[in-house]
């Protein structure tokens, strides 16, 4: 609950226990958007909801619920506006205030009174200094229509919100039913990823561990997912010994876990599994309930989300949702949070109702407007990537396009004016009859991203968000409609050559061209960069902007030359690790041109220091089979610079062979290491020093036994094997001969050894009877000589 509340995802997770103790590792990466994530705080909101390691002697029996923050009463009121209350609902997320309860009323005459009841997760607002802050920024975005803002102990008050008006029996059953009705069904209709998620796969086994059941789980991957199965599990009375939550592969996530009933016994009977296996598929496919219904002659939004055994919900649901509603440019009349339990079971959850303006851009009575909405917000909350085009409002839906591909947030204003030139709208820069329009597109797009340069430099506060936020939006992939204004064959435009790009083209593709083309264009940019040079993810920038402009346009300052090809080399390592991490191949053109257009042409190599050319050599040695270019691999080593310390390491496949293995050493993403491993084998035949050579057989050979320090799974030590006895053949018996001895001291491996001993046998009599056969049948299909 704590990982979910802040902007982070978990992209992979191990958990163990010995029934006393608990370890739980977690691998998370930060979630660009506008909230400011705090380490320090994530870290004591973790700790609060850790167990007391200290034993307690008294126990209250009477005492069920731990205490709980004081809640406080924020009440404002103010002219209303489009928008209003998202723009709100960030500020508290931004102070890490945590909306328990909503009231919101707009007046006939224009003016809105929202009630907001909060807690604080950093236990200050009792403080006058934490209320004055958090005032003051209200203040600053009501601006000149806040009439009155106020923050108080909220009082009898709050007990009366508690509940909700309860919807209609249709309505309830439309929203609280664990079955898609006809509505949402043809709502999902409109999601074409949605099929992905109806393809969960929940198996139980109880074969492979005496004392516990083996839950495997492998579904497309979603936000909040390892929260749903979580909380599923937690209320279905489930004990987890061990889990492990793998990287996201190709858009799918596979869960092990090791699982017991609250008695420790493992799930024997198989209704039990079914009925476990149901629920789990249900509350991954549909955690969240979005519907819209009429509430009279008024239409009303309604978002049920689960309340968990805590008493607590999936966080920052209001938020998202806001932020839809803003983006769609729907007015919210009315709102409210509520808590409501079903009748038929003792499930609880917690209802956001929205009543919605009539006066917006979409028909609210049409029931694919409805529909249209109701996917916006449901994708949202799941986090998927979303694109949906309408002729009413082509500029919104393709905002949202740009602002989810790489799980990034964004900041709305940025890309929304970019994107309306993309539209064929510019209201920033008017296109005249003899300007190409790819070339109006980019240099809209080139003065937003100064704009967003200067933001940062103007906020010391803001400055690593919105860099990292500019680092995500230049890293998005070009949709359909910017390809077709981009890379426009009908005119004479600047534009990328689609054709040399490797993998998908994305904006930074087009805006390097774009700068070698019009440098003048990039200059300001690239003086902002300068200025922000120590700053996170100004390298990251710089080498997707101008990686290209580095080389081919003439630079006559030396010292200049050297910073800019440090940071190249610096910013092309970050870039490719976030591939590593996530498993994908996003930067694969920029590894491309650097490879082999730089590394390979050394008449672009050359314009760089000897320094940086060494350092960009032993950057493209750790990455060059992560990005399928071991077919560059001989041309690559006849091009390798001289080192000074030639005479001591060896020749350049020893300096090679170095990098590589230290990158493997590093490697813990595991489809990204069985890669390596099987890829591997290219480097056979090599001529290499004994000392290098003893470096790489050793690190194949720790990735060959279980534990420690690495850790590989089965499918790892058994690549590992593989490409160890086809480098070195030489000594492999004995190496095996070894490696079972050691594995023989540990008494909790022999089962699993012997039946893939087996298994092996069995595969090998089976391949040779095959081969047998197949053989015997050749010599009779033969014609007799005579």
């Amino acid at each position: 609950m704590g990982v979910t509340n802040d902007d982070v995802v978990v992209i992979q997770k191990d958990v163990s226990t010995d029934g006393i103790w608990c370890y739980i590792v977690l691998w998370v990466v930060p979630q660009s958007s506008s909230l400011i994530l705090r380490w320090s705080n994530l870290k004591n909101r973790l700790v609060s909801v850790c167990p007391s390691c200290i034993v307690s002697f008294y126990l209250d029996q009477s005492s069920t619920h731990s205490t709980s923050s004081p809640v406080y009463l924020l009440k404002f009121f103010s002219l209303d506006r489009k928008g209003l209350l998202h723009d709100v609902t960030q500020v508290l997320c931004e102070l890490e205030l945590t909306i328990q309860r909503v009231k919101v009323m707009t007046t006939p005459d224009g003016r809105v009174l929202d009630l907001f009841f909060i807690t604080d997760n950093m236990e200050l607002l009792h403080t006058k200094k934490r209320q004055d802050e958090t005032l003051e920024q209200l203040h600053a975005v009501l601006g000149e229509s806040c009439i009155s803002c106020e923050l108080q102990l909220a009082g009898p008050e709050y007990e009366c919100l508690q509940g909700i008006s309860s919807p209609s029996p249709e309505v309830a059953e439309e929203l609280f039913g664990y079955e898609l009705s006809d509505k949402e069904i043809r709502s999902q209709a409109l999601s074409p990823d949605m099929s992905k998620l109806k393809k969960a796969s929940v198996t139980v086994d109880n074969s492979l561990s005496p004392a516990h059941t083996l839950l495997q789980i492998h579904c497309a991957d979603q936000k909040g997912l390892l929260y749903d199965i979580m909380r599923t599990l937690k209320d279905c009375n489930i004990q987890i010994a061990y889990s492990r939550f793998s990287p996201n592969s190709m858009g799918y996530r596979d869960l092990d876990l090791f699982i017991q009933q609250k008695d420790g016994k493992k799930i024997v009977d198989p209704e039990k599994q079914s009925a476990l296996c149901s629920r789990l598929k249900v509350e991954m496919l549909h955690p969240l309930r979005v519907i819209i219904a009429n509430r009279g002659p008024d239409t009303e939004l309604l978002v049920a989300n689960p309340v968990e055994l805590s008493g607590n919900g999936r966080p920052r649901v209001f938020y998202d949702v806001t932020l839809v509603l803003k983006s769609l440019e729907i007015c919210i009349f009315s709102a409210e949070i509520g808590r409501y339990s079903t009748s038929e079971s003792d499930h609880e959850w917690e209802v956001y109702r929205f009543l919605l303006d009539e006066n917006c851009r979409f028909q609210l009575s049409n029931m694919v407007a409805r529909n249209q909405i109701v996917d916006r917000v449901r994708r949202t909350l799941m986090g998927c990537s979303f694109l949906l085009f309408s002729d009413s409002a082509p500029t919104i839906f393709i905002c949202a396009v740009f602002g989810s591909q790489l799980g990034l947030g964004f900041e709305f204003e940025f890309l929304s004016n970019a994107i309306i030139v993309l539209a064929g709208f510019s209201i920033r820069m008017p296109r005249s009859p003899t300007t190409p329009r790819s070339s109006a597109f980019l240099s809209a797009l080139s003065q937003e991203i100064e704009k967003k340069l200067q933001r940062a430099l103007a906020s010391r506060s803001q400055r690593p968000n919105l860099l990292q936020e500019l680092f995500a939006d230049i890293a998005l992939e070009v949709d359909e409609r910017a390809r077709d204004i981009i890379c426009n064959r009908e005119e004479d435009a600047i534009s990328p050559a689609e054709d040399g790009i490797h993998g998908p083209l994305c904006f930074f593709d087009v805006l390097a061209d774009y700068y070698v083309q019009e440098p003048e264009s990039g200059q300001p940019i690239l003086d902002l960069i300068v200025t922000l040079w120590s700053q996170s993810f100004a390298c990251h920038i710089f080498t997707l902007l101008f990686h290209k402009w580095l080389f081919e346009v003439q630079l006559d300052n030396s010292e200049v030359l050297l910073r800019y090809s440090s940071a190249l080399v610096q910013g092309a390592t970050n870039v490719f690790w976030i591939d590593i991490q996530t498993n994908t191949r996003r930067f694969q053109s920029l590894f491309h041109y650097l490879l082999e257009e730089v590394a390979l042409e050394p008449t672009r190599l050359n314009k760089i220091p000897m320094q940086a050319q060494r350092d960009l050599y032993l950057l493209l040695s750790r990455f060059i089979i992560f990005y399928n270019s071991v077919d560059k691999l001989e041309s690559f080593l006849k091009h390798f610079p001289v080192f000074p310390n030639a005479f001591l390491v060896g020749g350049p496949a020893d300096f090679f062979i170095i990098e590589l293995a230290d990158q493997l050493q590093k490697l813990k993403v595991e489809p990204v290491l069985l890669h390596y491993l099987s890829h591997i084998k290219a480097l056979q035949g090599m001529e290499l020093r004994m000392t290098t050579s003893t470096r790489l057989k050793t690190c194949l050979y720790s990735f060959t036994s279980p534990g420690g320090p690495m850790y590989p799974t089965r499918a790892v030590r058994h690549a590992a094997w593989s490409a160890l006895d086809f480098l070195f053949p030489v000594g492999q018996y004995p190496r095996h001969l070894i490696s079972l001895f050691f594995r023989l001291l540990y008494p909790w491996y022999w089962p699993s050894s012997c039946w893939n001993f087996i298994l092996s046998c069995i595969k090998a009599v089976l391949y040779s009877l095959l081969r047998l056969v197949f053989s015997s049948w050749e010599k009779l299909q033969r014609p007799k000589e005579y």
